[in-house]
């Protein structure tokens, strides 16, 4: 029997059949009618249906996904046509519908079949490398990485052979729940066949992230797996191949993941091994360097040195701002330029700027209770200014230090700041605690001068790269002078970054941009040092 109906292109059921009570689950027409109309379950079909036959008059073989009234969904043909009512342009919608939810259900339950594996219900290969190739197209864009992991079971065969064919599967479905509660929920896992499983991980920079989720994988499958009341002891060997690296074709890097992980069985087994063997040795290098840059936390060899933005028409330091380094006990003092990048890479980063906020705050404190009272800066890299417990962390610093925080101000990098909406959250967050707000290497990118005075900013800092070429080039000289103007129109504190000549000074100084900062004035230099400069100071 065919359900007909009629509705308005608003949606509303002016008449219908037994049919379509049924369909839907109602016990009459009466009762269907009475509910107002069809619920589709998306709510932009009936617009895109009405807007259609406004076009083309009728529809053929729509299929529409309607909610019943147990809230269960009912999938439908339907076939309408717009109808005039009269002269004054009315018009309602006439449509036949058939049920077609058993054939839907059934073309899903194949396609799923046709794509998973039916033992531990993964993804197979035709739908992993279907993913891939998505994300390889978005990698793309991004100018990331995705790193391709094989996995292996090692020496397998032995252990199915002892445990019979039904224990072993039963152990193949507790290695993809492990590996799953391993992996993210962003990370694509699948099934490849046998005892091979294969995921790969989107947005990695270099090997060292892609080495330390390999690792994290190889140390979960170690641990001993409960089956039928008993424990079982397995390893697994992991091939890795990354695109950028080598190859942006999918199914290549699923073959130079499977030559890597071959090399990892024929080097001991229980372990990985890239494709390329050149990032093996890199990645071990950094993997090095993330080790000690973790024992460098523990050990404290971590220090803050000061540089000074100062008031040129006074002589005073204004603020100090604080600058990480790596007191190495044999390679001496390190820039962050040299492993800030793989410890953030490596999830330190988080870790590091806890510490630099705090001891900042700390150092801030120390030289107010001496009577050397000043401001102190802290820079907030793009991850740091992104990451949700920013604001937790820097109103817990203030707080344990003892600090007004009137006395801090936190510098963000303006290339951050691309997503003004966003960032005024940010910012408008960190106000609340108190502290000062400056734009570092302003004119650099991010938010234009329009969106400046959205932001709630008390300073801005002139990029070095203007301060370099301000006098020799005119248009440089146009965008610093800009700068000064606008940042003094806004009531803001306007500091020129990278000073280093006294003729910089004296143009910076004639445009009424009287706080500076540069090796002119003096460089990063250790607490103690500082603190003679603070203390003739004051």
């Amino acid at each position: 029997m065919v359900a007909v109906f009629r509705q308005t292109p608003e949606g509303h059921l002016l008449d219908c059949n037994q049919e379509c009570a049924r369909i839907l689950g109602y016990g009459s027409r009466e009762e269907l009618l009475s509910a107002g109309g069809f619920e589709y379950t998306n709510a932009s079909d009936l617009a895109a249906i009405a807007s259609a036959l406004r076009d083309v008059q009728k529809l053929s073989n729509i299929e529409i996904a309607l909610r019943k009234k147990d809230n269960s969904i009912a999938w439908v043909l339907q076939n309408l046509q717009m109808v005039s009512v009269d002269e004054a342009s009315k018009v309602w919608i006439e449509g036949a519908m058939f049920d077609v939810t058993e054939q839907r259900v059934a073309a899903q339950r194949f396609e799923y079949q046709a794509y998973h594996d039916a033992l531990t219900l993964l993804p197979n290969r035709s739908l992993f490398v279907d993913r891939l190739n998505v994300a390889l197209a978005q990698s793309k864009r991004r100018k990331l990485a995705v790193s391709v992991f094989l996995l292996d079971l090692d020496r397998f065969d032995i252990v199915n052979n002892a445990l019979g064919r039904g224990m072993a599967d039963r152990l193949l479905r507790a290695v993809a729940d492990r590996l799953a509660s391993t992996l993210r929920e962003e990370d694509s896992l699948a099934r490849f066949s046998g005892d091979e499983f294969m995921f790969m991980v989107g947005d990695t920079g270099f090997g060292t992230e892609s080495a330390i989720v390999a690792q994290r994988v190889l140390d979960a499958m170690t641990r001993p797996f409960n089956v039928g009341g008993r424990a079982i002891e397995l390893t697994a060997s992991i091939g890795i191949s990354m695109s950028q690296h080598d190859s942006n074709e999918a199914e290549t890097l699923v073959r130079h993941a499977s030559t890597a992980m071959y090399r990892a069985k024929e080097f001991g087994r229980n372990l990985y091994q890239f494709y390329d063997e050149k990032l093996n040795a890199r990645t071990l290098e950094r993997l090095a360097l993330v080790s000690s840059v973790r024992r460098a936390l523990d050990r404290g060899e971590f220090e803050l040195f000061y540089q000074p933005e100062v008031d040129v028409q006074t002589g005073r330091i204004a603020c100090v701002e604080a600058f990480l380094r790596w007191r190495h006990p044999d390679l001496g003092i390190i820039g962050p330029t040299e492993f800030l990048g793989v410890a953030e890479e490596a999830g330190l980063g988080g870790r590091i700027a806890e510490w630099v906020m705090a001891a900042a705050c700390g150092q801030a404190k120390e030289w107010q209770d001496a009577g050397m009272e000043t401001r102190i800066a802290v820079n907030l890299s793009s991850r740091d200014f992104k990451g949700h417990s920013l604001v937790q962390h820097v109103d817990q610093a203030v707080r344990d230090s003892g600090l007004d925080p009137r006395n801090v101000e936190l510098e963000i990098a303006h290339a951050s700041l691309s997503d003004c909406s966003r960032s005024t959250e940010i910012l408008q967050a960190l106000k609340e605690i108190g502290v000062l707000l400056a734009i570092d290497d302003f004119g650099s990118g991010g938010c234009s001068f329009a969106d400046l005075k959205q932001l709630p900013v008390d300073t801005i800092k002139i990029a070095p790269m203007f301060v370099h070429n301000m006098i020799r080039r005119s248009d440089d000289a146009a965008i610093v002078q800009a700068m000064i103007t606008m940042a003094k129109g806004f009531d803001m504190r306007v500091v020129a970054e990278g000073v280093e000549t006294k003729e910089q000074l004296s143009y910076l100084l004639n445009r009424r941009c009287t706080e500076m900062q540069g090796f002119f004035l003096g460089k990063p230099l250790p607490a103690p040092s500082l603190s003679e400069v603070l203390r003739m100071q004051h």
